[in-house]
Formats: C-alpha cells, structure tokens, sequence
C-alpha cells in the first residue's frame, strides 16, 4: 500500500514538472514574441519614407504596428496568468504532498499496529496451544490415575469380599458353637431340675435360701450388664451430652477408606469421625482409626466428674476381620484437664490394654481430688499394626460434681 502511494506521488510530481517546463517553455516563446513585436513596432515607428513602410501604404503600416503592440500585451496577460497557474499548481501539489505524506504516515501506523496485532495473536495461539497440551497431558496422566485407582478398589473390592465371606463362615461356626452350648446348657438344666424334684422336700432349707430372690438378683445383675455391659454411667458418651472437643496433631487415616465420588467420578476419600469413640455401636470396622500407632483425643465430658475408672472396647478377637487385634491400643495415659485446650493435663494413670473385648482401669492418681469437665486420653502404642490404630469406644466413670447436669 505504502509503495502504491509513493509511485503515485513519483507520477504527480513528473507531471507537475512536464507542466512547469510547458508553461516556462510557453513563457520563453511570449518573452520572444514580446521582445521581437516590441522591436517591430520601434522599427515600424521609426522608418523613412524609403523603409519598410515605403512599400506600403501608411494605413497599412499603422495597422501592423498597432497589432503588434496589442500581440505583446496579449502575451504579457499569458505570461501572467500562466505564471499564476503554476503557482496555483505548485501549492495545489505541495498540498498534496503534505497529505500523501499524512495519509503514508498513517498506513505505516496502522501497518506497524497489525504486525504488532499478529505478533501478539501469534504469542497469545502459541500459550493456549501450550496450555492444550499440558491439558492434554493432565488429562492423560488422571485417566491413568484413575485407571489405576479403579483396579486398585475393584482388588479392595475382592479382598473385602473374601473377608467378609470369612467372616460370615465364622460368625456361623459361632452361631453353631453357641447353639450347641446352649442345647448342652439346656440339657443339663433339665437334669438339674429333674434331680432337684426328685429329691425329697426336707433335704431343701428354706430358710436359709430363696429360689425367687436368687432369681431377681440374677435378673437385675443382667440387666445392668445389658444396659451397658460394665454396670457404671459413662459420662463419655455422645448421647448423654460428650462431645469431642479436639483430636491435637493425630493425622486420620484415610488409605483404607471408601471413597466418595460425584457423577460416578471418585472425588475424594471418606474418614472415621473420631465422635465414633464416643458411641455405643462397636460393629467391626465401625472405630475410629488413625494412622501410626500414637495419637490422641480430648473429650468435653457430659457433667464435671470426680473420675474414678476408665473403660476402652475393642471388638473380640472372633470377629475381627483379620482374626487378631494388632490395631487395638496397648499402652495408653488418661489426663484430666482444666480447659480444653490446656497445654498440660494432670496425669490420672498410664495402663495396658490386654483384655479383649472389654477392660476398665481404676485411677491410679488424682493427689488434688479435682472433678474435671475434660479428659485427654493418649494412645502410646498399639498391638503391631504399623499403619493405623481403631480405637472403638473410650468411657470416663465417676462422681459427678452436680447430679442434675449429668443427662443420662
């Protein structure tokens, strides 16, 4: 566009130029003709009667001279006005000039604009072609992922399934071994109450045993047992009013868990609250778990209480999964706290837990006699489980400061 302009301007000049030289080739001849009809008419003016004009009559001559003169002035109004022509040409094409050389400056601005703008889209093709590559790669490198993870869980899947068929196997063989002990049970308590008629009435002292009393002593133990198998209020409980105030710097352990997903796409994965260890479902599997064998939970009891045992479940050996306990804690402290974020507790006893299902622990110290609203309990070790620990139930018993708090 630029190089179009410029020949244009190269034309316009060359033909202002021939026109300049025409009409300074048109004013040389007007200044000859000037110059020769002025030397005419001094020669016409100024002859003899034997001259030029003696040939001639002297209106004749006359004539001639006087045309001469109106000639020269006739080519002096040429000259001037050709003159005013070129002028009039020359500012017209300076003018011209001056807006080709604007109208040039602006295509070489708007040039210079759409390199720039072709640059930029070339730069800014360039990072969205790069971003779409790496798009591309994420998206490959999470489909493997996810291919990965999908064979992962479906292999999970299968071991869960063939645990838990062993664990039905064995939940049968129980159901078959309590079955048979309650026939061997019921087959000897009817011998015993066929013994016991036939046995005259003076061998039984009545006064010293009443069959009707053992019975509801009998009856009421097992209800207490039943209500909740250590016979004592667990002031550590959720339903009655517990809360988990903190689990510290303990990392949940997730590997093992389900995962949760949206759409059919696994998005992240599902952990055990610890609020578990604060209720009364002990179901396998149904404990909150944590990874490494230490960690900790501080507890906002239901009432103040004046702690007097600690209790911690675990699942029976035979049902377990894996058919032994490894997860379970071992070594463990119980701490009373006088708030619940209280950079040191007062140690109340460090234990072992051994026996399984059930164990509960009597305070070994407690030299001020407090009543604490928080307990802290830390788990040290556990029984060879090298990833996580399942702590499945946590109770606090004891006086409580104020009966009335207490919502059990």
């Amino acid at each position: 566009m630029r190089r179009r302009e410029e020949e244009k301007l190269k034309r316009e000049e060359e033909e202002a130029r021939k026109l300049a030289e025409e009409e300074q080739k048109k004013k040389e001849e007007a200044e000859a003709a000037k110059k020769e009809a002025v030397e005419n008419s001094n020669t016409g003016l100024g002859v003899l009667p034997g001259d030029v004009c003696s040939a001639k009559n002297d209106d004749v001559c006359q004539a001639e001279t006087l045309n001469s003169v109106i000639d020269s002035d006739t080519a002096d109004e040429t000259i001037a006005k050709a003159q005013k022509d070129w002028e009039d040409l020359r500012k017209s094409l300076e003018e011209e000039r001056e807006r080709l050389k604007e109208e040039v400056a602006g295509w070489e601005e708007y040039r210079q604009n759409e390199v720039r703008l072709a640059d930029q889209r070339s730069q800014d093709a360039e990072r969205r072609l790069k971003e779409a590559s790496e798009l591309e790669q994420k998206a490959a490198v999470e489909s493997e992922l996810v291919s990965a993870l999908s064979a992962e869980m479906r292999a999970k899947f299968e071991d869960l399934k063939g645990e838990n068929n062993a664990l039905k196997e064995r939940i049968l063989l129980l159901e078959s071994g309590l079955s048979k002990k309650l026939d061997s049970l019921s087959s000897e308590l009817k011998e015993l109450k066929k013994q016991v008629e036939e046995e005259p009435e003076s061998t039984v002292d009545t006064s010293t045993t009443n069959v009707k009393e053992v019975q509801d002593m009998i009856s009421k133990s097992l209800k207490l047992y039943a209500a909740d198998e250590v016979g004592m209020p667990d002031y550590a409980l959720e339903s009655s009013g517990a809360v988990v105030f903190t689990i510290g710097e303990t990392e949940p352990y997730t590997r093992d868990t389900p995962w949760m997903g949206v759409f059919g796409i696994s998005i992240w994965r599902s952990c055990k609250t610890p609020r578990l260890a604060i209720q009364k479902d002990n179901s396998p599997g149904n404990c909150w778990s944590f990874s490494g064998d230490k960690g900790s939970l501080t507890i906002q009891l239901s009432a103040q209480v004046f702690p007097e045992y600690f209790t911690i479940d675990h699942i029976p050996l035979e049902l377990a999964p894996n058919g032994n306990a490894s997860s379970a804690p071992n070594h463990f402290r119980v701490l009373g706290l006088d708030y619940g974020n209280a950079p040191k507790g007062h140690v109340l006893g460090n234990y072992e837990f051994t026996e399984f299902p059930i164990q509960t622990f009597a305070v070994q110290q407690n030299p001020y006699e407090k009543y604490f609203r928080f307990v802290k309990v830390e788990i040290l070790s556990n029984h060879g489980n090298k990833d996580y620990t399942c702590l499945y139930r946590f109770r606090v018993h004891g006086r409580p400061h104020d009966t009335d708090s207490y919502n059990g």
